[in-house]
């Protein structure tokens, strides 16, 4: 059991024109990567930046879901309001991914990718570097950042497969996207940090509704107040799951897998029908 629990995160988003047109964050949003822009009147511990042609932004770690769902929501809001005060016709997009037209990428911060690598928790091994066939298409990462006392390396790996298990398998029936994992976002994919590590499955989407930032929250506690792997712990199963964006294999695991509370699963399935016709 671990004891001591903080969540932050590092989300990106899009910026977009009021005909849905993906806008470079370049020259929009101030900071670039690992030097956050703070104004004077954000509260200790947020910022934001760019990364490629996204916004992104960080908040402080907290121990209560109100925290956790009021930081982000104070960061989106005070982008959205930062971009309309350059043009009142942007905005920002939650999502998981989308294409952006040849003139949005013309910065040399928009040819960068993957500067720091991640790794993956089932073989400890870097991943590969995104190579995209398709050039226009970017991605948005949702980065959850954990913290806890007395971190480990062991035990810092098993949450992250927990939260594959409890997050990333849900988000699968969640986020209707199936392009982003061909950049980012494939199981497993963390960091190590000082104070516990950095799981970087999850997509922008996840934060776009309170509903699904609520759920985000209770099954992150769910996964890292669980102990040990369960005994039908089958790291290809979940690879495949995930990887493949699989909706009806992910329906299947969530199923039979006991541990996920009959409501959390019927919150899953809701969101499920927004997408079907």
């Amino acid at each position: 059991m671990i004891n001591g629990i903080t969540i932050g995160a590092d989300p990106e988003l899009f910026i977009v024109d009021n005909n849905n047109k993906v806008i470079s964050a370049v020259g929009l949003i101030p900071g670039e990567k690992g030097k956050p822009y703070v104004a004077d009147n954000m509260p200790k511990g947020f910022g934001m930046e760019i990364d490629n042609i996204l916004g992104e932004f960080n908040i402080p770690p907290v121990k209560l879901r109100s925290g956790f769902v009021n930081n982000i929501n104070y960061m989106k809001d005070y982008i959205d309001n930062f971009v309309k005060q350059i043009n009142p016709n942007y905005g920002i997009q939650c999502i998981a991914s989308r294409m952006v037209d040849d003139d949005q990428l013309q910065s040399d911060e928009a040819k960068l990718f993957g500067c720091m690598p991640d790794y993956n928790v089932y073989t400890e091994k870097k991943n590969k570097k995104p190579n995209a066939k398709n050039q226009n298409l970017r991605s948005a990462g949702f980065h959850i950042h954990v913290g806890y006392d007395h971190p480990a390396v062991p035990e810092s790996l098993k949450m992250v497969k927990l939260l594959d298990i409890f997050l990333g398998i849900p988000s699968v029936i969640i986020d209707p996207d199936k392009e982003r994992r061909k950049l980012y976002g494939r199981a497993g994919a963390f960091r190590l940090t000082k104070y516990g590590f950095e799981y970087r499955t999850l997509s922008s989407y996840m934060m776009s509704k309170d509903s699904i930032l609520n759920l985000v929250w209770d099954l992150l506690t769910l996964a890292l107040n669980f102990g040990g792997l369960p005994n039908a712990f089958d790291k290809n199963q979940i690879q495949y799951i995930i990887n493949e964006s699989d909706v009806e294999e992910a329906k299947k695991f969530l199923n039979n897998f006991e541990y996920i509370k009959e409501s959390h699963f019927e919150r899953i399935q809701n969101f499920l029908k927004t997408f079907e016709v």
